[in-house]
């Protein structure tokens, strides 16, 4: 009788639940959404036969199989139904459209959307599906990070179309994050940092305690972040720093530079505009920023160190972007002179440059506390590092449940939450942690996280990733590579793949763009060809000898073979018509952007002395198609014909220097 009553039970309970599935099945939120989504489609239709097409599309489960990218199963279009209907523009969600700027709607077949976006794939429930049940195992990403996804196929540093993403890589590679931590592709990172081997000969020892405090209030382009260091540790390291001996020779430069007699304070100011200085410096905030804040420069190195560091700031730093300025002494001591009457702080005690008496047991202390806090992944000299912060290499797929979040109980337990956390203020989770902190801006923060969330642990499979091409970076040998290391051209133009992109024009191609006679008189004496920008090529004083030598050199080696030397040649005569090429250029608008004469625009570069300067084979296929030189040009791609083209080209090459025109009347940058 017991088993009777067991089994109608049990039959009773089976048959509730052969009931409730269907049920359960046909109250999933889906259903709903797909309904909705039929009526605003028919709402929006432009025919009737196009309505009556939604409202009668069968509700079903939508997916997407991407068995060649880690078998991945996305069924986010089951409640996302316009991601690909362009009549779903500016609805709201789950209907709207796709935004087409990152994939067009064939892309989705191929990529799916978890691989960018992040979340559960196969779960049709939206906690589930976007992650937000307790340590879900892939979160959907914020919209604020959404660029990190563009990170885990595209292996450039710069992500065209990923402004956030690529902000955050190059700031990564300027505070000398791969310094402390193993991200792979930068391996062979090294800082910029200067060896401190001469630091008791530059600086004094109140000088170096504030700098030690936070160097961004001693100098507010300074890439070295603050250190929570305290008052005992840093009479340590300073003591330490001060107990360290230069060579022998360098200690002789500096010592007999600061014997030399004064300079001449109004020459030196002449001198410092003409260089440029400001082209890479600032002096009260302006200037480009990219080299340190000259303001108080006087009252934080010695004059002796001031002038043999500017004489041959290689051999103090073999890392360094700064060129060698071929100076003569007295212009050295002139530039200097002109450097402790304006550069100093006013209100900085008198003995700011006084040095430390080193106590040798402080000094000690100091040595181990150099190696603790990580001071030598940035400024030992050697080339092998021992890189102390944990590897970064997949931290973008961490669960919340493996971080540890010490003190902020405040924080969301969520990856980017912590990480967020974590670049801004990295001692608020526990006492004494090594991460110093980078004083970033909010949008420097996000472009930061973003960079790291792109760090998964798993490798995208090679069909799906995006290579960037490499160009050749040919740097030539002998005494043309000795004057560009000299004059450190790679600081900022680009060759190839290498060089820094504080200018505007790569030298990948440069001998096919330029004249060679015009580079030689631009070497020679840099003038400006286009006012509206801030970054100016400095005045080397570069001989004629040496600049012939680079032109040469530019000339041979940095060539597009698909640029013609002479475009002209087999075309129809008629292209070569520069009165037609006026009309054309009065035509499309270029005076818009481009000075000529004295009238234009100055958007772009003045083109009244462009015949001068530009080859026609370069004006001919730049005017075929701006863009595949640079993709960040606002020149419009007009589609001319070729013979539209030449005849632009035929037009501007009879925009020469006229010959009352001086070299020394231009003055500014390239």
């Amino acid at each position: 009788m017991a088993l009777r009553r067991v089994f109608a039970i049990t039959s009773i309970l089976f048959l509730l639940v052969l009931a409730i599935s269907p049920l359960k099945n046909a109250l999933r939120p889906y259903r709903r959404f797909q309904g909705e989504y039929a009526k605003l489609g028919a709402s929006r239709a432009k025919s009737m036969q196009a309505a009556k097409a939604y409202l009668q599309k069968p509700v079903a489960i939508h997916q997407i199989w991407l068995p060649e990218f880690e078998n991945r199963v996305d069924r986010c279009t089951t409640c996302h139904l316009g991601i690909q209907d362009a009549s779903m523009a500016g609805a709201q969600e789950p209907f709207r459209l796709h935004p087409g700027s990152y994939h067009t709607p064939k892309d989705f077949n191929r990529f799916g959307c978890t691989a960018c976006h992040g979340g559960q794939g196969l779960a049709t429930l939206e906690k589930d599906a976007h992650g937000l049940v307790p340590d879900a195992e892939a979160p959907l990403m914020p919209l604020k990070y959404i660029e990190s996804g563009c990170g885990r196929c595209h292996d450039s540093e710069g992500v065209s179309g990923a402004a956030t993403l690529s902000l955050g890589r190059e700031i990564m590679e300027q505070k000398g994050c791969y310094a402390c931590h193993t991200v792979k592709g930068h391996e062979q990172f090294r800082s910029e940092a200067p060896p401190i081997e001469t630091m008791a000969l530059k600086t004094g020892g109140e000088a170096l305690r504030r700098w030690l405090t936070n160097p961004k209030t001693v100098d507010p382009n300074a890439s070295m972040p603050k250190f929570q260091l305290s008052e005992k540790e840093i009479e340590e390291l300073s003591n330490y720093i001060f107990s360290l001996s230069p060579s022998r020779q360098m200690a002789d430069r500096i010592r007999a530079a600061s014997s030399e007699p004064a300079g001449d304070v109004a020459k030196g100011k002449a001198l410092f505009a003409v260089a440029r200085c400001i082209s890479c410096h600032t002096v009260e905030g302006k200037g480009n920023g990219t080299a340190p804040e000259l303001s108080t420069v006087a009252s934080r190195a010695t004059p002796g160190w001031l002038i043999a560091f500017i004489r041959d700031p290689h051999a103090f730093n073999p890392r360094t972007r700064m060129p060698q300025f071929n100076f003569s002494e007295a212009d050295v001591r002139n530039v200097v002179a002109y450097m402790e009457s304006e550069f100093k702080d006013f209100e900085a005690p008198k003995e700011i440059l006084d040095p430390i008496r080193v106590n040798q047991t402080l000094a000690e202390k100091g040595k181990t506390l150099f190696r603790q806090k990580g001071c030598f992944a940035c400024h030992a000299p050697g080339a092998e590092v021992d890189r102390l912060g944990p590897v970064l290499d997949g931290i973008g797929d961490k669960r919340p449940a493996s971080l540890e979040f010490g003190k902020r109980t405040d924080l969301p337990h969520t990856l980017p939450d912590w990480l967020e956390a974590k670049v801004q203020k990295p001692g608020s989770f526990q006492d004494g942690l090594r991460m110093p902190t980078f004083a970033l801006s909010p949008k420097e923060t996000q472009a930061v996280v973003t960079a790291l969330l792109s760090l998964g642990a798993k490798p995208v499979p090679h069909a799906y990733r995006s290579v960037p091409s490499t160009r050749p970076s040919l740097i030539p040998g002998g005494t043309v590579g000795a004057l560009m290391d000299k004059y450190r051209c790679l600081s900022c133009h680009q060759i190839g793949d290498r060089g820094g992109d504080i200018s505007t024009a790569p030298l990948t191609a440069e001998g096919s763009k330029v004249k060679q006679d015009w580079l030689v008189d631009y070497l020679t004496l840099s003038f400006t060809i286009r006012p509206i920008l801030t970054d100016r090529m400095p005045v080397f004083q570069i001989t004629k000898e040496q600049a012939s030598q680079i032109a040469l050199a530019f000339e041979t080696f940095y060539l597009d073979p698909s640029i013609p030397e002479d475009p002209f040649l087999g075309q129809n005569p008629a292209s070569n018509d520069p009165a037609e090429g006026k009309r054309l250029y009065d035509t499309l608008g270029c005076r818009a952007c481009h000075i000529l004469g004295a009238g234009g625009g100055y958007y772009g570069p003045p083109l009244s002395e462009a015949g001068s300067r530009l080859k026609p084979g370069w004006v001919f296929k730049w005017l075929k198609g701006p863009q595949k030189w640079r993709t960040d040009v606002r020149c419009p791609n007009y589609g001319l014909t070729d013979t539209d083209a030449l005849r632009l080209t035929s037009y501007i090459g009879t925009l020469v220097k006229s010959p009352k025109t001086s070299k020394t009347a231009r003055g500014g940058a390239r």
